[in-house]
């Protein structure tokens, strides 16, 4: 039987001005079991699946290498549910 894993994502309006350099992302890849690089573990996370999301830059721009070889940027206007549920569905892709 296969275990589930269940991700409970709350994610708060932030006040004007304020920039979270993509922070929501990290914390809610983390939730779901991706870990951050030991040297920029707040700019690069990885999955056991091979999927790999990186801060491109510090303009919030993202981008997210899918196991199976596609690569998809994310803007800095992207939502951070967007960007969250693209590296959760990259995570359950096989690998070729």
């Amino acid at each position: 039987m296969a275990t589930e894993t269940q991700l409970h994502l709350v994610i708060s309006k932030p006040e004007p001005g304020e920039w979270l350099d993509r922070l929501d992302v990290v914390e809610a890849l983390e939730t779901a079991g991706w870990t951050g690089d030991a040297d920029m573990p707040l700019s690069i996370l990885r999955h056991p699946s091979g999927a790999v999301w990186a801060l491109a830059n510090g303009s919030g721009d993202s981008g997210l290498d899918c196991p199976n070889g596609a690569v998809i940027e994310f803007p800095s206007d992207t939502p951070t549910i967007v960007v969250v549920a693209a590296c959760l569905a990259a995570a359950e892709t096989p690998r070729p």
